[in-house]
């Protein structure tokens, strides 16, 4: 898991550019655990990095939305997601795992596992 010294790093190197609500949930995340941030985190990225973003946050959608067909979220999308997120929470996200997911839930539910995995602050 990833500690406050490199969460300060990654929010002023790596989430430039994105939403203060994501990068609070980031922060958050990393001082309590709480795995509502982790998930606010986590769809704030996938939210910044679709071509056509939905008026709402992710996080407040249904967590049967799929990811493909109705967030249009292709392979560059979900590369550039993946990316960022084990960046962000240090964690290594296996493709084949990844291909599996298709929903908003089972994203969010396998990445809560993963970060849970990775260290004890974790989700």
């Amino acid at each position: 898991m990833i500690n406050s010294v490199e969460a300060q790093k990654c929010i002023r190197e790596t989430l430039v550019g994105f939403p203060p609500r994501v990068i609070s949930a980031y922060h958050t995340f990393v001082e309590g655990g709480d795995a509502s941030n982790l998930d606010i985190a986590v769809l704030g990225v996938l939210h910044f990095y679709l071509a056509k973003k939905p008026a709402e946050p992710l996080d407040a959608l249904p967590g049967t939305t799929r990811l493909v067909e109705d967030l249009g979220c292709d392979s560059l999308t979900m590369m550039d997601t993946i990316f960022m997120v084990e960046t962000l929470f240090k964690v290594r996200i296996d493709d084949a795992e990844l291909i599996q997911l298709t929903t908003l839930d089972e994203l969010r539910l396998h990445l809560r596992r993963l970060v849970k995995e990775s260290g004890p602050a974790a989700a």
